[in-house]
C-alpha cells in the first residue's frame, strides 16, 4: 500500500512539473510571435504610408457654420434710345462695383441695333448692378437670372485636395527612405500618379473659385431704327449685280469654248455636205 501511494505521488509531481513546462513554452512562443508581429508592423509602416482620412470627414467632422457657395449668373434684355449712352453707363457702373468686361458683341439686323455685353460681376455686387441696369431700361423685354449652390462640391473638393498633397508627402518621405532601384521607381511612379490628380483637383478648384466670386451677368440692349424702300441704292445695287451676273455668264462661255468651237464646225460641214447635194 505504501508503494503504491509513493508511486501516485511520484505521478502526480511529473504531472504538475510538465504542465508548469507547458505553460513556460506556450507563453514563450506567444512572446515571439507578438515580438515578430510587432516587427512586421514596424516595417510595414516605415514602408507603405498610412491610409489617408476619407475626403470631407473631416469637413463633416467640424463644428463650424458651413458658408454657402454660390454661383450668380443671369441675362437681362431691353430697348433704349442712345447705345453709346447706355453702353457708358454699363461700363461705369461695372468699373464701379470691381468687375470687368468679358465680351463685346454688335449685331446690325433689319429694324434695330443691337449690342451684347457679358459682364463679370463680384458676387456680392451682382444683385446691385442688376437692379441699377434694369432701372435705367426704356422697356425691359427679359430677365433672368439662377443661382447654383455648390457648396458640397466645393467641400469635397478641398478635402481631397488636401488628402492628395499629404499622400503625396508621405510618398516623398519614403522616396528619401528607398534604397532599391525597383522602390525608388514604384514610388516615383505612385507620386506622379498624384501629382497629375492634384493639379485636375487645384484645377477644378480653381474654376469653382472663380464662378463663385464673380457672377456672370449677359445685357443685350437694342434701339430700332427706321426701316426705308431706299430706290436710289436698290436701284444701284441692281445695276451692279447685273453687271456682275454678266461677267458670270461670260466666263460660262468661255469656259465651254471646245464645244462652241466643234459646234460651229460641224455646222459648216453638214451646211457644206447638204450645198453639193441640191447644187
Amino acid at each position: 500500500m505504501k508503494n503504491f501511494l509513493r508511486f501516485l505521488m511520484l505521478l502526480l509531481l511529473i504531472m504538475a512539473f510538465a504542465c508548469s513546462n507547458a505553460k513556460q513554452d506556450n507563453g514563450s512562443a506567444v512572446s515571439f510571435m507578438e515580438t515578430e508581429m510587432d516587427q512586421s508592423g514596424a516595417e510595414r509602416s516605415r514602408q507603405e504610408p498610412p491610409p489617408p482620412p476619407q475626403p470631407g470627414e473631416e469637413a463633416q467632422n467640424s463644428s463650424k457654420p458651413v458658408e454657402r457657395k454660390i454661383i450668380k449668373e443671369g441675362s437681362i434684355t431691353f430697348e433704349t434710345d442712345d447705345l453709346q449712352a447706355t453702353r457708358q453707363l454699363i461700363l461705369t457702373a461695372v468699373a464701379e462695383s470691381g468687375g470687368y468686361l468679358a465680351q463685346d458683341n454688335a449685331y446690325n439686323e433689319y429694324d434695330r441695333i443691337q449690342h451684347q455685353l457679358v459682364l463679370r460681376i463680384p458676387a456680392d455686387k451682382f444683385d446691385s448692378l442688376l437692379n441699377k441696369i434694369s432701372a435705367s431700361a426704356k422697356k425691359l423685354d427679359s430677365k433672368n437670372i439662377s443661382a447654383q449652390d455648390v457648396t458640397e462640391e466645393f467641400i469635397d473638393v478641398q478635402a481631397r485636395l488636401k488628402t492628395k498633397k499629404e499622400l503625396e508627402k508621405r510618398y516623398l518621405e519614403l522616396l528619401k527612405q528607398a534604397k532599391k532601384v525597383d522602390e525608388i521607381l514604384n514610388i516615383e511612379r505612385e507620386i506622379g500618379t498624384l501629382r497629375s490628380d492634384i493639379e485636375s483637383i487645384e484645377g477644378r478648384l480653381k474654376y469653382l473659385t472663380d464662378k463663385v466670386s464673380f457672377g456672370t451677368l449677359t445685357v443685350t440692349y437694342y434701339q430700332k431704327i427706321t426701316a426705308s424702300f431706299g430706290f436710289g441704292s436698290k436701284f444701284n445695287q441692281a445695276l451692279r449685280n447685273g453687271w456682275t451676273n454678266l461677267g458670270w455668264v461670260a466666263i460660262g462661255f468661255t469656259s465651254l469654248w471646245p464645244f462652241i468651237v466643234l459646234g460651229l464646225v460641224l455646222f459648216f460641214v453638214i451646211r457644206r455636205m447638204r450645198r453639193r447635194k441640191n447644187p
